[in-house]
């Protein structure tokens, strides 16, 4: 009986795989669902509407976007893990639910790891830091002087975890007291910086940089090592904070327990349109950095950003009570 059910076993995962392979030669057949879990005009929701529109070219199938904001992204998380392991869900996120929402909270409606199989890697960008207009400073260290000077009166705002994560880790790093402010999405954040009643963001460059290049608010600096080219008008908050350094990132993931050979086809789909003249032109323009690879890949690098997070979180004092 033990023999026969072996057997049984081997036959079982045997057809499984057949039937995986098969499914997979024939996905897509009908429309993909994208969940992006920040909202209209935020960068995952940029990068994630560029994806989509360049999967329903290259697949002949409708790819619809769903945003479901809110939670720092644990309602859209929550979402995607409860969607049926088919592929005809992916979720397209950012380190926010997948490396920081776990340091912060308790508990959460999903699991970063255990819920979601990897897909392939999207885009890495850093931050920049603006200003409202009204406030009477230019550099990261004249604002580091008027907090000291007025503790506790200024005040950051953040619509997801990468822009908290910074701000908070800034706030630490320069020993100031700067009040935080949370909102649903990064766009709101913005709209209240440009109405005076927050004073600083750590923003994406895809939600804040238009606002500071055409005036409505200051830029101070940006949030990597090195100056970007093409903006390299804004010095590093390392600059002035050594050893200061954030980056964002975007990628693409399906619910556990999709066959992998469908999980193969998603990954070798996004890489062909990654390689598109819209999505190229989306990073260009948003001054991101492309970011491919595969599934193993993925997974390899959520785990570090997951260790880095924890660490910065921790030095934050970010951690819900």
């Amino acid at each position: 009986m033990k023999v026969l059910g072996r057997r049984a076993a081997i036959a079982t995962a045997g057809a499984l795989a057949v039937t995986g392979q098969a499914s997979a030669q024939d996905f897509p057949s009908k429309p993909i669902r994208v969940i992006a879990p920040f909202g209209p005009g935020t960068a995952t929701d940029t990068v994630a509407r560029v994806i989509a529109n360049e999967l329903g070219k290259l697949t002949g199938q409708s790819v619809v976007i769903e945003n479901k904001p809110g939670a720092e992204g644990q309602i859209g998380a929550q979402a995607a893990a409860a969607a049926a392991p088919d592929g005809y869900t992916v979720f397209i996120t950012t380190q926010t639910t997948q490396a920081i929402n776990q340091h912060v909270y308790k508990s959460l409606t999903y699991d970063p790891v255990k819920s979601f199989a990897p897909v392939c890697g999207l885009t890495l960008g850093a931050q920049i830091v603006m200003v409202k207009n009204e406030l009477p400073v230019k550099t990261v260290a004249e604002f580091i002087a008027l907090a000291k000077k007025e503790p506790g009166k200024l005040s950051f705002g953040s619509g997801n975890g990468s822009s908290r994560g910074g701000a908070e880790l800034f706030r630490v790093m320069a020993k100031i007291d700067v009040l935080g402010v949370p909102y649903k999405t990064q766009p709101q954040a913005i709209g209240d910086l440009l109405g005076g009643r927050i004073d600083i963001i750590f923003s994406d460059f895809t939600a804040g940089l238009p606002a500071v290049l055409d005036g409505r608010a200051r830029g101070i600096a940006v949030t990597s090592k090195k100056p970007i080219p093409g903006l390299e008008q804004f010095p590093t908050v390392d600059s002035t904070v050594p050893g200061f350094e954030m980056w964002a990132w975007t990628a693409a993931y399906v619910p556990v327990g999709t066959p992998k050979p469908i999980v193969d086809k998603l990954n070798a789909l996004i890489r062909e349109a990654m390689k598109s003249e819209s999505y190229l032109t989306l990073t260009k323009t948003t001054y991101g950095i492309p970011f491919p690879g595969t599934p193993e890949e993925l997974a390899a690098f959520q785990a570090s950003e997951t260790k880095k997070w924890g660490e910065i979180v921790t030095v934050a004092g970010m951690q819900e009570p």
